[in-house]
Order: C-alpha cells, then structure tokens, then sequence
C-alpha cells in the first residue's frame, strides 16, 4: 500500500464534495493532481471507488465500505498526531480561539489564567462568532480552534467534540416592550413585532420584514435594551450584562438548551496549547486544576 494520510483526505472530502474539481479547489491543488491521488489509491486497493458515469463523482459500494474504514484512520491519526504534540517540547507561539457568546464554561475566569501560567510566552487571541463564522475562518485558517453549536454534519476537514454541558437560550424584550405585558406569547405575537437575530443564524426567523440584524449576541443584547425588539438571547449573557432591563418572554418553547461543539482544523490543527485548551474545556477540569 502506497497511500498517505494526505491521500486519505484527498479521498474523503471527494466522496463528501462529490467532485475533483471542488476537492482540488479546497487542497488548492490542480484537478489532476487530486485525480492521479485517487486513481493511486483505487490501484492501491485493487477496485474502483468512484462512479464517474454522471456529473458527479458518487461513491460504489466497495468506496462506501472503504469511507468507513478511513475516517477511523484518520480520526486514529488525528489522536496521534494530539500525542505527539502533547509530548513534544515544541508549542506554537501564537493561539487564536474563536467562541461564542451562547455558552460560558465553567469557572471560565480561570481558564485564560492557567494558560498564562501553562505557556507564559505564547501570544493569545480571544475572538467572538457563531455558527458558519466560526467554520469559515478554521478553513481560511484565521483560528486556530472555535465553539459553536453543534450540528448533525461538519465539512470532512473539521474536527469536533461535544462539551460536557450545554447553553442556554431564552426569549427577552425590555421590560417596557409590549411583549412584557403578555401572560403567554403565542406566534402570532411574535410576528407583530420586530425580532432582533444573529446576521449568521438562520434559525427560528419569524418575519424576514421585521428583522434586525446584528454580528453577535451582545448587540443584539443592548439593541433589545433599547427597545428595538425581543430577541433569543443566551441566559448567562442576560444574567451577567443585562442591567435587569430585560424580562423572559413565556414562550413554550424557551428557554432550551443548546448542545455546543469545539471545533478545529484537521488541516490545520492546534498546537501544544490548543490542545491543552480543548482537554480543560471537554474534561471540564477547569476548577480541579486550579
């Protein structure tokens, strides 16, 4: 076998992308070069992979079996490759995070501490963004690792863990709004009103024409101070620096929760301190290690 961990990828994101032409573009490679990869990998493997009768290059049967048998390659490479850092003497000098406002981990006033006193020398960026954000700027690699809400299904060249404990959101407007008044919101109340969402969030739009729009959570959070409208804002974040100007809406379907992921680059991946990050937050040992 004369396959690489490259080629590996190469594959994997083929059979997601369903194209060579698109997977040479996101390698920044030239289309034959992701070609003559797979064509070694199917030789490699004595049967065809691909089914390239169609516009798109589907997977047969043989390659869905193959697809299995190589992400667990590839994930078993990935904890490889987070040992060998870990015990390296070697950390990067830089480490860039992105994490949203949805969810605050706990005892989060410690964590930066401990990793100024784990790797004193290192250069720290704290960013703020949510949902395909926070993907796009691990692909265009501008972080180094992120927090999001998690979804079913992430791009093959995104790593993902799910945290022991999940966000909060819930359904606020001033204490002033008419909103505030109701004993119970139904839908219809909703849509009578201006509604205050995330510019990066599709969901739970009421009326694409009463909308404001704002890039993250605390402008959302002083927009609804002033009045502008209701908005689903996280729990903490009201808690924390919401001036008691706001109240919960009784909604039935908030407060819930919010399931969130860490997410990093397999392409780009963490270094010795990004590592370290993502084991405190998974294991939420964060007050243990004080």
């Amino acid at each position: 076998m004369n396959y690489s961990i490259e080629t590996l990828r190469i594959f994997v994101e083929a059979a997601s992308l369903k194209s060579f032409s698109a997977t040479a573009r996101k390698f920044n490679k030239s289309q034959s070069t992701v070609s003559n990869a797979i064509t070694g990998f199917e030789d490699d493997m004595g049967f065809e992979l691909f089914d390239r009768k169609g516009r798109e290059s589907t997977l047969t049967f043989a390659g869905q079996k193959v697809l299995s048998l190589v992400e667990d390659i590839l994930a078993a490479d990935e904890r490889l490759q987070a040992l060998r850092i870990d015990l390296s003497p070697e950390m990067e000098p830089r480490l860039s995070c992105v994490f949203s406002d949805m969810y605050q981990p706990p005892y989060s006033e410690y964590l930066l501490k401990m990793l100024d006193k784990e790797f004193p020398h290192i250069e720290f960026e704290f960013l703020i963004a949510e949902n395909d954000d926070v993907i796009n700027m691990l692909q265009n690699n501008k972080t180094h690792m992120g927090m999001m809400e998690s979804r079913i299904e992430y791009p093959p060249d995104i790593a993902f863990a799910r945290l022991p404990m999940q966000g909060e959101l819930g359904l606020y407007a001033h204490k002033s709004h008419p909103l505030a008044k109701e004993k119970t919101i139904t839908y219809q109340h909703l849509t009578m009103n201006r509604q205050l969402r995330l510019s990066s969030r599709a969901q739970f739009i009421i009326n694409s024409e009463k909308n404001w729009l704002a890039p993250n959570y605390l402008l959302l959070l002083e927009m609804a101070e002033q009045e502008m409208g209701w908005a689903i804002l996280p729990t903490w974040l009201v808690e924390q620096f919401g001036h008691e100007l706001l109240v919960s809406l009784n909604y039935d379907q908030f407060p819930k929760k919010i399931d969130i992921d860490l997410v990093w680059s397999r392409n780009n991946p963490p270094g010795k301190a990004g590592y370290w990050m993502i084991d405190k937050l998974l294991k939420n040992n964060i007050l243990h290690s004080i």
